[in-house]
């Protein structure tokens, strides 16, 4: 179980405990119930701010529900049976490849890309670290700057993430990529939680939309 549904089922259960429906639950906070629904199923962002919303709702410390798991001891395997599917969109769905993604420097996953619809435009984007892409199945283009190539099965590259990149299947059929990002954005929270919970709590890449 990755960090989003570790600390979204911690909010379900505490809400249950608490005989509290989404809506009522939506109504104390100021969240959408659609919204809150998919944070407990790990499906979504949320800010520190909505998620201290949330715990004094639920008259619980901030820091009960941002509580990491001790780390397992025994060999994490996640079985490819196993791959657990979090939507960041309706086109890209991600398989977090690490059992305590937490735990560790760097962050694999696989997305799976769906065409896009036709004529929608690509938006491309920046942040701190590192990453490696490596084509799995079908055709991906990706952009970096004012450059667009398109990678096949067997394909590779590495960048600087601080350079303006992107990428998009843009093909009739689904395409699958490997990822291999550092910093772990999943490490963050470690900080958080030593430095007063300051800034914002980030699962998967979908940002929070209320």
């Amino acid at each position: 179980m990755d960090l989003a549904q570790n600390i979204g089922k911690r909010v379900k259960k505490m809400r249950n405990s608490k005989n509290l429906t989404l809506k009522q639950l939506s109504e104390m906070t100021g969240l959408s119930s659609g919204f809150l629904s998919q944070f407990e199923r790990g499906m979504t962002n949320i800010a520190i701010d909505s998620l201290n919303k949330i715990a004094v709702a639920l008259s619980a410390p901030l820091e009960s529900l941002l509580k990491l798991p001790e780390r397992e001891k025994e060999i994490g395997v996640i079985r490819s049976y196993e791959w657990d599917a979090n939507f960041v969109s309706p086109q890209i769905i991600q398989y977090i490849l690490s059992s305590q993604p937490e735990h560790f420097s760097f962050l694999p996953r696989v997305f799976r890309l769906l065409p896009l619809p036709q004529k929608q435009s690509i938006e491309l984007y920046s942040h701190e670290g590192q990453e490696f892409i490596y084509v799995l199945e079908g055709a991906v283009t990706f952009y970096l700057e004012e450059e667009t190539t398109t990678l096949y099965p067997g394909d590779s590259l590495q960048i600087d993430s601080g350079v303006r990149h992107n990428w998009a299947n843009l093909t009739s059929l689904p395409a699958l990529i490997l990822t291999v990002n550092s910093p772990n954005p999943f490490l963050f929270l470690e900080e958080l939680l030593k430095n007063g919970l300051d800034g914002c709590v980030e699962l998967g890449q979908q940002e929070e939309s209320e």
